[in-house]
């Protein structure tokens, strides 16, 4: 005979990862390729379980209405294999909307000036100033050695104090920015914490 009680925690367990899993797993594809500053715990929480919630009840619906059940998202107890798939992928398919909507801000607001508003925030000048540009920038470095180039490549943790970039085409110059020589090979590998100054032209 069953125990009333026994068992549901477990289950209610498990019902709560089916609706966190999918929106945890969006957020840690879209925080992949923009890195954002770290939300406290309740906050991760929150925002996976709001579209969690979203992107297990649309699981739902199309499981209803187009596969007739076959993904048992429905079915009670512990949840199929397949349905956890499902939310797998969906997870996966979120995050790529996500970044995919991130990019249409920038788009949207870079070509029509009337809607540079809805351009994200990107939580810092480091990063503001490192979107893909053809500038050419002078840096000034702590050792006293100035070089001149474009940043090809550049990292960004939010929550670091430094970040490291590659100024690619890069020359070593003077005070006048004449230039003493030549970078060969893929360039110069700089930190920020090394960096007095960075001058764009």
């Amino acid at each position: 005979m069953a125990v009333p009680g026994v068992g549901e925690p477990a289950e209610h367990l498990v019902d709560f990862l089916v609706y966190v899993m999918p929106g945890f797993i969006a957020l840690q594809f879209f925080r992949a390729k923009y890195p954002a500053k770290k939300l406290s715990e309740f906050l991760q929480v929150a925002w996976s379980l709001i579209y969690g919630v979203i992107l297990a009840a649309l699981i739902r619906s199309v499981d209803g209405r187009f596969l007739h059940g076959g993904l048992h998202s429905s079915a009670p107890g512990f949840p199929a294999s397949r349905f956890v798939i499902a939310l797998l992928l969906a997870g996966l398919f979120g995050g790529i909307i996500l970044v995919g909507l991130y990019r249409a801000r920038f788009f949207v607001a870079a070509h029509w000036p009337r809607w540079e508003g809805i351009a994200p925030d990107p939580q810092s000048i480091w990063a503001k100033v490192n979107r893909p540009t053809n500038d050419y920038a002078v840096v000034y470095v702590d050792d006293g050695s100035i070089y001149f180039g474009w940043i090809k490549d550049f990292t960004f943790d939010p929550d670091a104090q430094d970040n490291d970039f590659l100024l690619a085409d890069a020359k070593r110059v003077d005070e006048q920015l004449t230039e003493k020589y030549s970078i060969t090979g893929q360039g110069v590998y700089l930190n920020t914490r090394n960096v007095k100054r960075i001058e764009f032209l």
